[in-house]
């Protein structure tokens, strides 16, 4: 009797965590100016491109890009349009390592924080044309490999069978 009591504790303790919501967060899939590029003049916007669509709280989302003399370049209101952050820069002649910080708030309500740079370098005028292409990036896959709940229910089952193998031991002596 007591053994049944156990499995129905036990059983309903795993479909608890069986049960439990994904842990899936958005992430970065792309930026302009892209993450590490060396560009030969500052655009007159940035923009963020995630992997979910954003919401919009108050002044949940945010863009700061700051000078090599850590000065603020980006100005005005932020715009959100489906997956996309963006924000206008003031025109500047500066060269250097341009830091980049921002904050979003995905669809599921969860907050996104990051930051990146970017190189913005006088480029030597030659006499050849060159096309460039478009530079896109791989999205960022996720550090979190294994959920937290996937390691409680692991555990709380491997505990539970010990405990019944325990105990089906003692009452067979």
């Amino acid at each position: 009797m007591r053994l049944r009591q156990i499995t129905v504790i036990l059983g309903a303790i795993f479909l608890a965590f069986a049960n439990s919501p994904a842990s899936a967060h958005t992430v970065l899939v792309s930026s302009t100016p892209q993450k590490d590029s060396v560009i030969s003049s500052l655009p007159a916007t940035i923009s963020i491109t995630f992997a979910e669509d954003l919401v919009v709280i108050g002044n949940s989302n945010s863009i700061s890009v700051l000078d090599p003399a850590g000065e603020e370049v980006s100005v005005g209101e932020i715009s959100v349009s489906g997956a996309t952050l963006s924000k206008e820069l003031t025109p500047s002649d500066k060269t250097g390592i341009f830091s980049v910080e921002y904050r979003a708030v995905a669809a599921d309500g969860h907050v996104i924080n990051g930051d990146f740079a970017f190189t913005v370098e006088a480029m030597a005028v030659t006499t050849s044309e060159t096309e460039v292409g478009p530079i896109s990036s791989e999205p960022i896959k996720s550090e979190n490999k294994i959920s937290i709940y996937l390691i409680l229910s692991a555990t709380a089952i491997i505990g539970g069978l010990l405990v019944l193998v325990f105990i089906w031991k003692r009452q067979s002596k």
